[in-house]
């Protein structure tokens, strides 16, 4: 028995003993090298696989062991790896999550950690027993780490099988926190946008015909101009004392915008690297971040946005100001 056989010999138990699947429900896989990936056979139950439940694919899904039979989930596994740069993947049927998915489009974690590690969850529809048409799930699969298929079960990736078991169990225990809110009497639908205000009313889009190139000067403009005209952005930066700058660079043509902060409002816009924190990306994950498909702080978490200067822990403690600033950014149109 190989290592990698091993390891999702040891998942599948697990995964059976947090009750994240029962019967022969799920299926589990992992890349071997470019071109083969080790998946769970069709019909294998997870909670007591054997070697013989595994099964060895080349890119296309094919056994390359002519008696073996793959998870009749094995397209869906290889379009995402053939879409993300996922190492691992793992596909199950949570009872809190499928029960949750019936009656919302999407989901948004309560603690501070599920939205730093999962953030707002989508969840997509599914009319058949697998997944037929895997586009859907390839597409937020490249923004988040975990997606929701309703009434069918969570997809999840990760650089390895312990990751993608890893975020599986924290969106059911999120989901199990917010049917506990939601019976105490907790005020805030699961469901809520993420970019919402203290009244629960999201930010008004910017009504204009143009759209910005990203990161061009006209951009970077209407970004400053529009966060100091939100009374709510104030009143965070003020409670939070942010007063410092921050530096927005794009790899691809080394651009580079520093916006400094004195008490929670915008004093100044250049065009250098001089911030006291830096955040790094390509031109795709921040078009992804003010196109509103992935949460910024997410997408630092991650890693498809990097922090080269500052600590995020000191980064986060202006939570609230920056993410309220993001939000009101996301509807600012780009090119």
């Amino acid at each position: 028995m190989t290592k990698l056989e091993r390891e999702i010999i040891r998942w599948g138990k697990l995964l059976f003993e947090r009750r994240l699947i029962s019967g022969w429900g799920g299926n589990l896989s992992c890349r071997l090298g470019k071109n083969r990936y080790l998946i769970t056979g069709q019909h294998a139950p997870l909670s007591f696989l054997t070697p013989k439940d595994l099964v060895h694919v080349n890119q296309h899904g094919r056994p390359l062991t002519k008696d073996r039979k793959a998870s009749s989930e094995t397209p869906m596994h290889m379009a995402v790896y053939a879409g993300t740069d996922a190492q691992a993947i793992v596909h199950v049927h949570p009872p809190m999550v499928l029960v949750f998915s019936l009656t919302h489009e999407s989901f948004l974690p309560v603690s501070f950690e599920e939205k730093y590690t999962i953030g707002k969850v989508p969840i997509i529809s599914q009319d058949t027993p697998t997944v037929t048409q895997p586009e859907k799930v390839v597409d937020e699969l490249k923004y988040h780490p975990v997606v929701i298929i309703k009434g069918h079960g969570t997809v999840a990736i990760g650089k390895n099988l312990q990751e993608a078991f890893l975020f599986t169990d924290l969106l059911e225990e999120a989901v199990h926190c917010q049917f506990t809110k939601e019976s105490i009497g907790g005020d805030r639908p699961a469901h809520a946008a993420t970019n919402s205000s203290k009244n629960g009313q999201a930010p008004t889009p910017v009504t204009r015909a143009q759209r910005y190139p990203l990161f061009s000067k006209e951009h970077m403009t209407a970004l400053v101009e529009s966060a100091n005209r939100d009374a709510d952005f104030r009143k965070y930066g003020g409670e939070t004392d942010l007063s410092t700058s921050l530096t927005l660079h794009m790899e691809e043509n080394n651009a580079s915008w520093t916006v400094k902060f004195d008490n929670g409002e915008i004093t100044h816009l250049d065009q250098k690297s001089a911030g006291e924190f830096i955040i790094s990306g390509k031109a795709e994950w921040w078009n992804a971040v003010f196109s509103n498909r992935i949460d910024a702080f997410l997408a630092t978490q991650q890693g498809k946005l990097k922090l080269k200067r500052g600590e995020l822990a000191q980064l986060s403690r202006w939570y609230k100001p920056f993410q309220r600033a993001f939000a009101i950014w996301q509807t600012i149109p780009v090119q």
